[in-house]
């Protein structure tokens, strides 16, 4: 499946928030002065942004009780097509993409922006992902973090601390469950044994 097979509900929900072009579903990002696009082509490649902010919603921001948080657009329109109950112009719910190497400013700017809005993460199912949902779950609670892989074990500094942890065991809720923290928010994963929502949806 592609992008002409998603559901008509999700296309009309996110079709102010993209172009479509020759090349395929265009997502144009903010960052600094630069508009870097992510490209969704028609034979099913996603070229993706490193690094900026595209939002989607239809309520005013302080309004949206529920943000979920990508890396990819693609990944939200195909998060959005599996659980289609998410797009409704009447419910106070945006969505938003930061790319796959995000900054601490871009999150901060959309938490500012979404101030009542609870935090859920739509992220892959690989070590990239699990470090995506510990990176914002702790600036969530404004601590800066540091990721290191030596062999099979990941080092994680985080404010004064230091924790280690087997890569096989490694998640956002084991770190929680080991730390001793609590986040506020929601992780979204795909089936096991698809990497993300975008994998998961063209397998359909």
């Amino acid at each position: 499946m592609n992008s002409d097979n998603l559901d008509q509900k999700v296309i009309r929900f996110f079709e102010p928030f993209f172009e479509r072009s020759p090349i395929g579903f265009e997502f144009n990002y903010r960052y600094l002065s630069d508009q870097p696009k992510e490209i969704w082509t028609n034979n099913g490649y996603v070229n993706e942004v490193a690094c900026g902010i595209w939002k989607a919603h239809h309520q005013i921001p302080i309004s949206v009780i529920h943000l979920f948080i990508a890396s990819t657009c693609t990944d939200i329109l195909c998060f959005a097509h599996l659980f289609p109950q998410y797009v409704n112009n009447a419910v106070s719910i945006a969505f938003a993409a930061i790319g796959y190497l995000p900054c601490k400013a871009n999150f901060r700017e959309l938490t500012n922006a979404f101030p009542n809005a609870k935090i859920h993460l739509i992220s892959e199912n690989s070590l990239i992902g699990k470090i995506f949902d510990c990176k914002i779950a702790l600036w969530s609670r404004s601590i800066d973090s540091e990721f290191r892989i030596n062999d099979d074990l990941i080092e994680i500094e985080f404010g004064s601390q230091s924790l280690v942890f087997p890569i096989e065991k490694f998640s956002l809720n084991y770190f929680e469950v080991i730390s001793g923290k609590r986040f506020a928010l929601r992780t979204h994963k795909p089936f096991k044994g698809f990497l993300n929502f975008h994998k998961l949806f063209t397998a359909l």
